[in-house]
């Protein structure tokens, strides 16, 4: 009978106790929000984000490019694709993706289209972003 009555007391003890894990108090360092002002002007000063960006090809000859250039705008007319030359290869890049996640579920749906697609990072306009 003691031990029955023992255990009802640490029961509803332990209840009470679990009343105080509502209250939440947030702390803030005095300049956080000076901080966040100041990243906020960086990066609209820059007149640019970094963003995501699929790179489905490369290769040193602008015909192959081309020719998969036509391929993927057959299959994926409505993705923005953008050619650009760092010599000595073209590179053959989709998309404009403000999050890795965004950008790698769009690369599953057309992975076995064009293997070997990975994620770039890349610096652009935010204008660009939808």
């Amino acid at each position: 009978m003691k031990f029955c009555f023992l255990i009802i007391i640490i029961f509803s003890k332990s209840l009470l106790a679990q009343k105080n894990f509502d209250k939440s108090n947030f702390i803030f360092e005095k300049k956080t929000d000076s901080l966040i002002y100041k990243y906020k002007n960086i990066n609209s000063s820059k007149n640019g984000i970094n963003a995501y960006r699929i790179q489905i090809h490369f290769a040193s000859k602008k015909s192959e490019i081309n020719k998969m250039k036509l391929k993927f705008i057959e299959q994926y007319d409505e993705i923005p694709i953008y050619l650009s030359y760092t010599s000595p290869y073209y590179k053959l890049r989709v998309g404009n993706f403000r999050t890795k996640y965004e950008a790698e579920k769009m690369k599953n749906k057309f992975v076995s289209s064009f293997p070997g697609s990975y994620i770039v990072k890349e610096f652009f306009g935010a204008d660009l972003l939808e």
